[in-house]
């Protein structure tokens, strides 16, 4: 193994530690909201239900993309069903992320860069605090890095076999979080753009990425044509969150810029999930194009609460509702501040350099951007960008480092060519008395 392999394993069995040990921690924290729902419909598939709603009126559902619902269906068929075993499952898979990020970070900058930002993400907060809310952004996270360090792949040497696995990792993200097949066209078009030097190749390239990606959502996509009247792309609640966006409640007041459950409908007598959340859609898009004159507010009240810099209270409540402590989230939120600042730098070194890289790592941003404009802000919707944030701040921390130690260098030469002041001559010592 080469020492970057040895130094990488480490920082792995570091990150394991961190991770199984918060999910001990916080063993016995409540469970609501999609954690449960995504806890009990993998409970009902692995009992041979199917993708079924584990509440009245009990129907076929597609309310979130089936990743994390395959993968703790997976799990409950070994007997591996309670929810610390799930968190510590998911910190595993985390520890995978960690990895994925040193491996990402290496192909941008070098052996230190990876080894740095393989670090940092080790002990970040906000990568950990997720895995353990046993939400779908543990899983997403491992897809989502695995979709750009293909994306470099493909740049270094461009192949159709890496670009069908590009493909394919963007449709295993966006079958976890839907958001992420905005990357087909954030990352996948700029890599094929760079790739190759005709706009034919590059059409070829993006074409050949498209295929896989369509190939790898086409099952999931045309089981749920059978199931429901209304198409269902990758989930239902894509739609749905529309009407929590827009209502007066996140138009105006405290909760300006946020989502609100209050906000939907009650469902009508047939009305299957697809239905009600078309519905829901339609009518918070109506409502939204009503009160137009409140989207610059509306939208940098969004973008506020996605950095995490408005309102942090209510973001420290939102966060203990999804599955982590409050007091681990305010602390999450702080490093991430930190972390942020550091990432603004090496954003700006990486330009310096031209690196391609910088592409890359921006096209996540962009995405999370994008999503809280068009639906709304919070930590949970900034999740795709954080990886993103590690390498830049990875950036920092070693032009930091490296230039501190070109300082001692330099000043430990200058001390070793400096000429050694001459000893004065010792005084003639004393005669002895008799």
């Amino acid at each position: 193994m080469s020492r970057f392999a040895k130094l990488l394993g480490l920082i792995a069995l570091g990150a394991l530690a961190i991770r199984w040990a918060y999910a001990i921690h916080i063993r016995d924290y409540l469970v609501q909201g999609d954690a449960m729902t995504f806890h009990l419909v993998g409970q009902r598939i692995a009992d041979g239900l199917g993708f079924t709603e584990h509440v009245p009126p009990g129907g076929p559902t597609a309310e979130h993309p089936p990743g994390l619902f395959v993968f703790w269906a997976i799990l409950d068929k070994i007997g591996a069903n309670g929810y610390l075993t799930h968190r510590m499952a998911l910190g595993l898979v985390g520890v995978g992320t960690v990895v994925l990020i040193g491996l990402l970070a290496r192909r941008i900058g070098g052996d230190r860069l990876g080894l740095v930002a393989a670090a940092l993400a080790a002990v970040y907060p906000m990568l950990w605090t997720a895995e353990g809310s046993l939400m779908s952004e543990g899983l997403y996270g491992f897809f989502l890095v695995a979709s750009l360090l293909a994306a470099m792949r493909v740049r270094e040497r461009p192949s159709w076999g890496r670009s069908a696995a590009l493909g394919a990792l963007i449709g295993l993200a966006a079958l976890t979080r839907g958001e992420g097949l905005a990357l087909i066209v954030l990352l996948a078009v700029p890599v094929a753009v760079a790739s190759r030097p005709s706009w034919r190749e590059r059409a070829a390239v993006w074409g050949v990425t498209l295929a896989a990606l369509v190939a790898v959502l086409a099952p999931w996509t045309i089981f749920n044509l059978t199931r429901f009247d209304e198409p269902v792309l990758i989930s239902t609640n894509s739609n749905g969150v529309f009407i929590g966006a827009n209502c007066e409640d996140t138009y105006y007041g405290d909760l300006i810029g946020a989502w609100r459950f209050q906000c939907y409908t009650e469902r009508e007598p047939g009305e299957d999930e697809a239905e009600f959340f078309l519905r829901q859609r339609e009518i918070g898009l109506e409502y939204a194009f009503d009160h137009a004159d409140r989207w610059p507010v509306v939208v940098l009240a969004r973008l506020g609460r996605l950095l995490d810099v408005y309102r942090f209270d209510q973001s420290v409540f939102f966060n203990s509702a999804e599955g982590r402590p409050a007091e681990w989230a305010a602390r999450a939120i702080r490093v991430y501040w930190v972390v942020g600042l550091l990432a603004i730098v090496g954003a700006v070194l990486l330009a310096r350099r031209r690196a391609f890289g910088l592409v890359v790592l921006l096209a996540p941003i962009a995405m999370v951007v994008l999503v809280a404009i068009v639906t709304y802000g919070g930590t949970r919707f900034r999740y795709g960008a954080e990886p993103s944030l590690v390498v830049l701040a990875a950036v920092t921390l070693l032009a930091a480092g490296e230039r501190v130690a070109a300082a001692w260098r330099a000043r430990a030469v200058s001390r070793a060519g400096r000429p050694r002041p001459a000893r004065a001559a010792s005084p003639p010592a004393p005669p002895r008395r008799a």
